[in-house]
């Protein structure tokens, strides 16, 4: 039979158990205070970190331990320029091109002329605008008045310029005469255009015709031209051409002639010289 040891409880004893206790209760109370500070201190940091809560992307945590010291810098290079600019990624766009020395800037967005017109400007109309003739008496000249052109006592003579510029107006016209020594006489027109005023392109081509876009009638009337004077139509050539551009510049035939029975000869051989 097996003897157990009797414990005797004494009063020292007893104390010394009461303050063990009270010091492990204390410790436990001091851990879980601590515990619930450091929980507090995280979440606080994570609500005040930019970019925390909604619209985060991404939550970065930086280590306790100190980062690494990184190691000095080299001294830039005498030649290393202070500051660069980096280089893009795409050349610049360039308004504008030089295409050589003493040639003409290109601006690719600016607007451009049609490729298939010669001239930079169409007019608002994009056609030929008509061209009304209209008949005045004056004056006879015999110095204008070539012999070549006389018909039967009557002289038929262009007298409009022989050169014009391109947007600005030119006024043609003809005269028919009738010298002094012929005394009065009377024509008949086959119809109220009374003149056929013409211009051809170099290529041949009709440009332009005095009377185009008005309408005419036929038969015309008879009129009674004095002696020592003269019937001149004149019609205005707006210099644009039959595809609603101004023609370019360029020598221009002229052809004229009388609508008229009486006098049914054509005449021809001059140039209007067009320029810019």
């Amino acid at each position: 039979m097996t003897e157990r040891p009797m414990f005797v409880p004494t009063a020292d004893g007893v104390r010394d158990v009461l303050d063990r206790a009270r010091t492990r209760r204390r410790r436990r109370i001091a851990l879980t205070a601590a515990g619930a500070t450091a929980a507090l201190t995280v979440g606080a940091v994570v609500a005040i970190a930019p970019g925390a809560g909604a619209g985060a992307d991404r939550l970065h945590v930086e280590p306790a331990s100190p980062a690494p010291t990184a190691p000095p810098t080299a001294p830039p290079s005498p030649r290393q320029t202070a500051s660069s600019a980096p280089t893009p990624s795409h050349p610049p766009i360039s308004t504008s091109t030089a295409v050589g020395p003493g040639s003409a800037v290109v601006r690719p967005f600016a607007p451009q002329p049609p490729a298939d017109s010669p001239t930079p400007t169409a007019p608002a109309h994009r056609h030929s605008a008509p061209a009304p003739i209209t008949r005045t008496t004056v004056g006879y000249d015999a110095a204008a008045c070539d012999a070549t052109n006389d018909v039967v006592g009557w002289c038929i003579v262009y007298t409009g310029p022989d050169s014009g510029r391109r947007k600005h107006p030119v006024h043609l016209s003809i005269e028919l005469c009738r010298p002094q020594v012929n005394g009065d006489g009377s024509i008949h027109f086959d119809d109220t255009r009374e003149i056929d005023l013409e211009l051809f392109a170099p290529d041949g081509s009709v440009q332009w015709r005095a009377g185009q876009g008005v309408r005419y009638a036929s038969p015309g009337r008879t009129v009674v031209v004095r002696a020592g004077t003269c019937l001149r139509w004149v019609s205005t050539w707006d210099t644009i051409a039959p595809d609603g551009f101004y023609a370019p510049p360029g020598d221009y035939s002229i052809s004229y002639a009388l609508d008229s029975s009486d006098v049914g000869t054509s005449y021809g051989g001059i140039t209007l010289h067009l320029t810019d």
